[in-house]
């Protein structure tokens, strides 16, 4: 038998598209360059009572590398019976973000 030809070759199609996801997933720049990729074939035949025929069920799949996680810092502040929080950029905390002040509406440029 013929995989490429299998399914009127429909499992080929099925590889190509599963394929084309782990190239795009190697490519993505948000994932690990060195993280392994697989892809899976599963093809299940059922035989009827005779044994003579044979329901098959193919199913491809892939397994991609995750997406990356980020790091970052937050202030919190008590505030009353509640928290504040703040994400920390590159300022020194109690610092005026220049940035930010310029930006307001009515302030001049």
């Amino acid at each position: 038998m013929n995989l490429g030809e299998f399914g009127n070759g429909g499992l080929q199609e099925l590889f190509d598209h599963e394929f084309d996801k782990v190239l795009k997933n190697i490519q993505d720049p948000n994932t690990d360059p060195k993280a392994a990729r697989k892809i899976t074939m599963q093809i299940t035949i059922k035989p009827d009572e005779s044994r003579m025929v044979g329901q098959v069920d193919i199913k491809v799949n892939h397994a991609a590398a995750p997406i990356k996680g980020l790091a970052t810092s937050i202030l919190m502040e008590k505030s009353g019976a509640g928290v504040k929080v703040q994400e920390l950029g590159g300022q020194v905390p109690g610092q005026i973000d220049m940035n930010k002040i310029v930006n307001m509406e009515g302030a001049r440029k």
